[in-house]
């Protein structure tokens, strides 16, 4: 979508008698303002292009709008989405949205429409933004915030930064008070290529341990869309709270990418399929045949030999799309894989390797899920 914006920039100089450094700072003065106004018409001119599209369904197919006029059901308490995504225009709401941004506070009016299917009333643009319905600051903000505190306290921010926003703001910005507000919008796990998750421990007051977890989806696009993060709080909760925001949960051929830690092998099974993480696989190897009391020197051959059995990449694009000669290559490099690591579990076992064995057999059965799901 390219789009041209046309400003104009009127300028009186008193001749011979400004500098250059009087001409930078008064542009450096005005840089903000001006920002704003070509975000301002970014917005407008976005707005009425999403607005247009869903309308005049019989100019722009369904692809041309794809990703757009995402919204809940009208009166559906379970705040399911609808798959309606014709509307017809509204006007504009009765409040302008007012943002803060790195730039400075915008006040910007905001189209409304109706859908045709379920009837709810609901601003396009802010969805195509990803933006909530009563969010007022966007990230680039909140981000300039945090580290502008890192090297200063509340009120030096303030006087110093020139940041439009209070202490109050700043306060709850900084210490997450509205963290819990961050993570509650619904999802659909339809648009995802896969979910991951993984933890880690983290000192907390007075030296003790704690762990904090986070499980993310990853969108088609490649996109990182977070769906929660914990602390000290166990799988089978983080579980249900995830499960929670995906309300159109359903069996989707997505993988689930994890590195093997108790508690995540039926993460999300009536979702996605679980996929270890390649990564880790090699590293658990190395400490399972340890366990065996193989040195490493004696193990890396083993552990070369996994990395290159597990590396398979799927070619760049959709599996559906792809030559059926990439398939079948696909195909057949999998299924070679699949048996040499079958072959390696054998000699283990008659080697005595007792935990190498069983770390590889428990992997083996969920490696090669994105590669299975993808050729469904």
């Amino acid at each position: 979508m390219e789009q041209e914006i046309y400003t104009i920039l009127r300028y009186t100089l008193a001749i011979g008698d400004v500098n250059l450094n009087e001409i930078v700072y008064r542009l450096k003065e005005i840089r903000d303002s001006v920002m704003l106004m070509i975000l301002k018409r970014i917005l407008e001119r976005y707005d009425d292009l999403i607005a247009e599209r869903l309308s005049r369904t019989d100019i722009y197919p369904s692809e041309a709008r794809r990703g757009l006029g995402r919204h809940f059901r009208r009166d559906d308490e379970a705040n399911r989405y609808c798959r309606g995504r014709k509307v017809s225009k509204r006007g504009y709401r009765t409040k302008a949205r007012k943002i803060s941004t790195v730039f400075g506070d915008l006040t910007i009016r905001i189209r409304e429409v109706e859908c045709r299917k379920c009837g709810a009333r609901y601003s396009p643009l802010l969805s195509a933004l990803k933006m909530g319905q009563y969010a007022h600051k966007e990230a680039n903000f909140e981000h300039e915030v945090i580290e502008s505190v890192i090297d200063t306290n509340y009120r030096r921010l303030i006087d110093g930064r020139s940041i439009d926003i209070s202490l109050g703001g700043i306060h709850n910005i900084v210490v997450g008070s509205d963290i819990d507000k961050v993570f509650q919008e619904s999802v659909s796990a339809e648009e995802f290529s896969g979910i991951a998750a993984d933890g880690t421990g983290v000192k907390q007051k007075q030296g003790r341990k704690g762990e904090l977890r986070v499980v993310v989806g990853i969108t088609k696009g490649g996109c990182i869309e977070p769906l929660g993060c914990f602390t000290n709080t166990l799988w089978p909760e983080i579980e249900r709270t995830t499960r929670e925001r995906i309300k159109e949960a359903e069996p989707y051929n997505i993988p689930f990418i994890y590195d093997g830690e108790p508690g995540l092998d039926d993460f999300l099974s009536d979702v996605a399929e679980s996929q270890r993480c390649t990564w880790h696989a090699s590293r658990g190897l190395y400490h399972s045949l340890w366990e065996d009391g193989i040195k490493k020197k004696d193990s890396q051959g083993q552990i070369d030999k996994i990395k290159q059995l597990i590396g398979i990449e799927l070619p760049e694009g959709d599996y559906e799309i792809l030559k059926q000669e990439d398939k079948e290559q696909v195909k057949t490099r999998y299924e070679a894989s699949k048996r040499e690591i079958e072959e390696l579990i054998k000699t283990f076992r008659e080697k005595g390797y007792k935990h190498g064995a069983s770390y590889l057999e428990n992997l083996s059965e969920r490696l090669f899920t994105n590669i299975e799901v993808s050729s469904q």
